[in-house]
């Protein structure tokens, strides 16, 4: 889902989710392409579930299994791209501690504002979400993927 910088931070520093080599890897030309439609090898995504609540998600039905690949992440741990999974259909209000803009890959998802507006999100759709602003975010199909950029703004 998101990260925030000091989660971000403990991700790295304590090396237990993060493979830097394989963030560099896959950035190391400048460029990486994501696929709309084409389901992403989760093999080398780091599990992030523990983390739920730290990346402002609040599970309100389902069991998911949320994970990541970090193509990319900034020097000072305000910005990161990649491939974000969710494994099993579930409902999570979030609160999100950054910016975020994606493209869903894969899957379906249902996101409802503050305002009760709902929105369908098939693969190729993309988001833009403010930092501090609260969704309702529900998976509609078993799995889900999406590409992600991430800003911390403060």
């Amino acid at each position: 889902m998101m990260l925030t910088r000091s989660v971000l931070r403990t991700i790295v520093l304590a090396g237990t989710c993060l493979s830097l080599a394989t963030a560099t890897l896959a950035s190391e030309s400048g460029v990486t392409i994501y696929r709309a439609g084409r389901p992403v090898d989760d093999a080398n995504f780091v599990d992030l579930t523990p983390l739920m609540a730290q990346l402002g998600g609040t599970v309100l039905s389902g069991n998911p299994t949320i994970k990541a690949r970090f193509d990319g992440i900034s020097a000072d741990g305000t910005e990161a791209h990649g491939i974000f999974e969710q494994i099993g259909q579930a409902t999570i209000q979030i609160v999100f501690p950054f910016d975020e803009h994606i493209q869903v890959l894969h899957g379906v998802l249902k996101v409802t504002d503050a305002n009760g507006t709902s929105t369908i999100l098939t693969p190729g759709d993309s988001y833009f979400i403010g930092q501090g602003s609260v969704i309702l975010w529900e998976t509609l199909t078993p799995v889900f993927q999406k590409s992600f950029f991430n800003l911390v703004r403060h």
